[in-house]
């Protein structure tokens, strides 16, 4: 699979949840409505904030120049955006839940950095 391919596998993805979250935001009224809908709501965010976040990350990387390949490239920006998304949508959740204090934000930060720093760091060759 080229690598422009699967960009815009991930740039067609973003454009739909983009369109779906949209649709949930404007139809929907937050404080009448069931589970499934919220559910739904943060799903479509999580996945239009991990493409944007992914996208914006390759080519900010492309334009600084890196010296990686490409899929290193993309497969890294990809796995960061998914981490900065489900940070961004993980604290609006515990927002919504009522359960957002410093203490569980603070905890929930650094197991998603030592979740980025085990991708990071581990060996291609487990067996």
């Amino acid at each position: 699979m080229k690598h422009y391919k699967l960009l815009f596998a991930v740039f067609s993805l973003t454009l739909l949840a983009f369109a779906g979250w949209f649709s949930i935001l404007y139809s929907i009224d937050p404080y009448q409505t069931d589970w499934f809908s919220r559910v739904m709501f943060f799903f479509f965010l999580l996945v239009f904030l991990w493409g944007t976040i992914a996208l914006a990350m390759y080519y900010w990387r492309k334009k600084e120049g890196s010296s990686s390949s490409r899929f290193s490239r993309i497969k890294a920006c990809i796995r960061q955006g998914l981490v900065l998304s489900a940070g961004v949508v993980g604290l609006l959740v515990l927002k919504t839940i009522d359960v957002l204090n410093i203490l569980s934000a603070s905890v929930y930060i650094i197991a998603l950095i030592l979740i980025e720093l085990f991708f990071r760091f581990r060996k291609e060759n487990y067996a």
